[in-house]
C-alpha cells in the first residue's frame, strides 16, 4: 500500500500542477457546483487515480481522461452532448500540452465522449473515469454494482462519502490538501 500511497500523491500533485491549469484554460464548465472543475472533476481525478493503481495500471491516462471529462459542459444541470463536444479540445490539449500522451488519445476520447452511458468499458482507462464519476451517484441515490468495473470502486462507491473523505486527505499531499478541502462538502 505504501507505493500506491506516493504513486497518488505523486500523480495529484502532477494533475493539480501541470494538469488543471491547462485545463482551466479550456474548459466551459462551472468552476465550482454540482459538475465543477473544481469540486467535482477534482474529486473525480483523485478517485480515478485510486482507481487505476488498484488495477496496477499508468494513473497519468485516467487522469487526462478525468480531467477533460466535464471540460465542455455548457451548464450545471443536464447536457447529453458534453462528452462529444469535448473530443476535439482533447485532442487539441493532447498534441499541445501533452504530446506524450497522444498514444492514448483514442481510449481518452472514447472513455469522454462515452462517460454517461451505461456501457461496458472497453479499456482500464475508460473504467476508471466512469468508476470514479459513478462513485457519486452512487453516494448520491443507491448503489448498484453492475454500473461499476473496478473491486476498488465496488468497495468505495457502496461506503460512505465521508470514509473516502478521510482516506483522500490521509493520501494528499499538503498542497493538495490546501487545494481540495472544498470538496469535503461536494465529495
Amino acid at each position: 500500500m505504501f507505493w500506491h500511497r506516493n504513486l497518488l500523491l505523486e500523480t495529484f500533485d502532477w494533475y493539480l500542477r501541470e494538469v488543471l491549469p491547462v485545463v482551466e484554460r479550456y474548459a466551459t464548465q462551472e468552476k465550482y457546483g454540482y459538475h465543477g472543475l473544481y469540486t467535482h472533476t477534482a474529486a473525480v481525478v483523485f478517485r480515478g487515480i485510486d482507481y487505476a493503481l488498484s488495477l496496477k495500471q499508468d494513473p497519468k491516462p485516467v487522469v487526462l481522461a478525468c480531467a477533460f471529462h466535464d471540460i465542455a459542459r455548457l451548464n450545471d444541470g443536464p447536457d447529453m452532448e458534453h462528452g462529444k463536444r469535448a473530443l476535439p479540445i482533447i485532442e487539441r490539449v493532447l498534441q499541445n500540452h501533452f504530446p506524450s500522451y497522444l498514444p492514448f488519445a483514442q481510449s481518452i476520447k472514447e472513455a469522454v465522449e462515452n462517460h454517461t452511458g451505461g456501457h461496458t468499458a472497453p479499456d482500464y482507462i475508460s473504467a476508471c473515469l466512469w468508476d470514479a464519476d459513478r462513485t457519486r451517484l452512487s453516494w448520491d441515490r443507491y448503489f448498484r454494482p453492475y454500473f461499476f468495473t473496478t473491486e476498488r470502486a465496488k468497495t468505495v462507491a457502496s461506503k460512505s462519502p465521508s470514509k473516502y473523505i478521510k482516506f483522500m486527505k490521509r493520501n494528499m499531499s499538503k498542497y493538495a490538501a490546501k487545494i481540495i478541502t472544498v470538496i469535503d462538502t461536494l465529495y
